[in-house]
C-alpha cells in the first residue's frame, strides 16, 4: 500500500458502507467527498503528532525538502494570505513586491492593513525585479514571484529580510533534474535561505483545482500557520482536494522521474517548433510561450486559431500566447500541441505592443479606499480622483491600478489604451448622497 494516508482512509470509509448522517448533503453520491468524520483529521489541526492530514503533510514536506508543509484547499491565494499574516504577526508593516504581483497579494495586504512598496521590472509582467538592499530600503519583508506568466524568473539573491515567495507556477521545479535542465529555474526550497513558499500544486501537478502548499524552511516560525490559515480558509475544506494532494505524494515517491519525463517531452517540442521557425520566448521547462506578433497576429488571434485546432491555451494577450504543460504531460500530448501550432497560418510580423507601467501616487491607504463609497465615472472624469477598485484581467490576474492610487493624466491615458473607459472613484464626502 502506498504511503497515502488520506487516500487510504477514504477508501476504507467508502468500503465500510456506513449510513452517512453527516454533511455533505449528497449522502455519499460522491463517496470520497466527506467532512471531518471520526478518524478523518482536520486541516486546521495544530497537532502535528498524528492524524491522516498531518501524516500526509509530513510526507509532502519530506518529498519537497521542507521543514514544514501545510496543505491549502484555497489555492496559493490562501497560502499567500497565511504567509502575510505570519509576517504581520512578526511585526512586518511594509512588504516590498513587484508591481506585477498577483492580485491575491494585494487583496491580502489590504485585508491585513499592510503597506506595499512597489518595485518595477523593465518589462511588463516580468518577474525579473531587483531585490537588492537598495531596492528594499524601508521594507520589513519581501514578496517575490518565482515564475511569471510568460515563464520568466528572477535573479536569485538573498534578501536580508523575511521572504515570502509566490511559486504558484513552479511546484514541479523541485523534481526537475538540474543537471539536465540547468539551474536558472530553481524551486524556492533550493535557494538556501529562510523563506516561505506559496505554491499552486494544481497549476503544474496532477492535483485538483485549489490544491496548494505553503512550505517553510528552517529558520522560519510556522507555529501559527494553521491558526492563520483557518482565519482565511473555508471551515469546510474539500477532502477531494486533500486526496489529490496526498495521491501526488504517492505518484512522485514511486517515480521521481515522472516530472523529468514531462520536461523532456516539452523540451523536445520547443526544439521542434524553433526548427520550424516558430518564435518562442524563453520560459521555464513546462511552458511554451509563443510570440504571436512575430507571426503577424495578436496573442488573442493566435489563441483562437489554436482553439479551432483543438487546443486551449493558458493565457493570451496582445503579444503572446502561453501553453502550460503538466508534470505528467506525455509525448503524445506534446505531439498534438505541435500539430495544432504548425497548422496556424502566419502573416507578416507585427511590432510588440508596449505596456507602460503605471506609477501612481497614493491618495489614501488601499484598505480605506476599498471600502469608501464610490461611483462609476468616464475615465476622462476620473483624472485627479482616487481609484476605488482593483482593475485586473484574469489570467494573469495582475492589477493595472489599485484602490487608493491617484488617477493622473498619464495613468488615465494608459488605462484608455488598455480599453478601460470607466473607473470607480472614491466619492467626495459632500457627494456621498448622490
Amino acid at each position: 500500500m502506498m504511503n497515502t494516508p488520506i487516500c487510504n482512509f477514504l477508501e476504507r470509509y467508502t468500503m465500510d458502507n456506513r449510513l452517512r448522517l453527516h454533511t455533505p448533503g449528497h449522502n455519499g453520491e460522491f463517496p470520497h467527498d466527506i467532512t471531518e468524520v471520526h478518524g478523518a483529521d482536520s486541516l486546521y489541526n495544530t497537532d502535528t503528532s498524528g492524524g491522516i492530514i498531518a501524516a500526509s503533510e509530513a510526507m509532502a514536506a519530506s518529498l519537497f525538502g521542507a521543514k514544514r508543509t501545510c496543505y491549502s484547499c484555497g489555492g496559493s491565494t490562501l497560502a499567500i494570505q497565511t504567509g502575510l499574516a505570519l509576517l504581520k504577526a512578526r511585526g512586518c508593516k511594509t512588504i516590498a513586491a513587484s508591481r506585477y504581483s498577483h492580485r491575491a497579494f494585494a487583496d491580502a495586504c489590504a485585508a491585513l492593513h499592510l503597506k506595499i512598496k512597489w518595485l518595477y521590472p523593465s518589462e511588463y509582467l516580468s518577474a525579473d525585479v531587483k531585490y537588492d538592499a537598495r531596492a528594499l530600503v524601508g521594507a520589513d519583508a519581501v514578496f517575490i514571484t518565482n515564475i511569471d506568466y510568460y515563464g520568466g524568473t528572477w535573479k536569485f539573491v538573498k534578501p536580508n529580510i523575511p521572504v515570502l515567495i509566490d511559486n504558484a507556477h513552479g511546484s514541479y521545479l523541485k523534481f526537475v533534474d538540474k543537471r539536465e535542465f540547468g539551474t536558472e529555474y530553481l524551486h524556492p526550497l533550493e535557494l538556501g535561505f529562510p523563506l516561505m513558499s506559496a505554491e499552486s500544486a494544481h497549476k503544474t501537478l496532477p492535483v485538483l483545482t485549489g490544491g496548494a502548499y505553503l512550505h517553510f524552511t528552517d529558520g522560519v516560525d510556522f507555529s501559527r500557520a494553521k491558526e492563520f490559515m483557518s482565519v482565511f480558509g473555508s471551515s469546510s475544506p474539500s477532502y477531494l482536494i486533500l486526496e489529490s494532494l496526498d495521491r501526488f505524494n504517492g505518484i512522485i515517491a514511486q517515480n521521481f522521474q515522472t516530472v523529468n519525463n514531462a520536461c523532456e517531452a516539452v523540451a523536445s517540442l520547443k526544439q521542434d517548433l524553433e526548427r520550424c521557425g516558430i518564435p518562442l520566448k524563453k520560459s521555464d521547462p513546462l511552458r511554451v510561450t509563443i510570440n504571436a506578433r512575430d507571426c503577424g497576429m495578436s496573442g488573442f488571434e493566435y489563441a483562437a486559431a489554436l482553439r479551432s485546432n483543438g487546443v486551449e491555451c493558458e493565457m493570451a494577450d496582445e503579444n503572446y500566447v502561453v501553453l502550460m504543460f503538466s508534470g505528467v504531460s506525455s509525448l503524445e500530448e506534446c505531439d498534438r500541441a505541435e500539430m495544432a501550432i504548425k497548422f496556424v497560418l502566419t502573416r507578416n510580423p507585427l511590432p510588440l505592443v508596449k505596456y507602460p507601467a503605471i506609477k501612481a501616487a497614493e491618495g489614501m491607504p488601499m484598505w480605506e479606499a476599498m471600502y469608501k463609497p464610490r461611483k462609476l465615472v468616464p475615465i476622462e472624469a476620473a483624472r485627479g480622483e482616487i481609484c476605488a477598485e482593483m482593475r485586473s484581467v484574469c489570467p494573469p490576474g495582475i492589477p493595472l491600478i489599485y484602490p487608493g492610487e491617484i488617477i493622473d493624466h498619464t495613468t488615465a491615458e494608459i488605462l484608455k489604451k488598455r480599453g478601460i473607459n470607466k473607473m470607480y472613484i472614491v466619492m467626495h464626502e459632500l457627494n456621498q448622497a448622490y
